[in-house]
């Protein structure tokens, strides 16, 4: 195919584990868009999965705008002292630099498809 592309995250994405030395924080990343993997010019897009009970870390994209997906599972997006329950089906809307975090309060993973522009780098942990 010539420009565009059709993307399978596991096997087209690069791998990033996040949180690794952090219990509760661990989550497995599959970024799938971005300037080095696709010559995206302005989306960073990618997979979160979260097991039950992990979390991301208190986190912004200083420069960015985000939207979340929720595919697969549930749990509660954090704003501050503020929490708002999702389930499959969500979207999320995160403006440019508010902090945030997710949590899988679900019994099963949490699969979230995220994608901020412009693009930016993750949180470290």
């Amino acid at each position: 195919m010539g420009q565009i592309k059709v993307l399978f995250p596991f096997k087209d994405g690069e791998e990033i584990w996040l949180g690794l030395d952090t219990p509760g924080f661990r989550r497995k990343v599959f970024r799938t868009v971005d300037k080095e993997l696709v010559n995206s010019q302005h989306i960073v897009a990618g997979l979160t999965i979260f097991e039950p009970g992990e979390a991301s870390t208190r986190h912004n994209h200083p420069e960015s705008e985000e939207v979340d997906i929720i595919i697969h599972g549930s749990g509660i997006l954090k704003e501050g002292d503020e929490e708002v329950a999702f389930e499959e089906g969500a979207w999320m809307f995160i403006p440019t630099g508010v902090f945030h975090q997710h949590v899988n309060t679900g019994k099963e993973p949490l699969w979230l498809i995220w994608m901020y522009s412009p693009q930016g780098e993750l949180p470290e942990k």
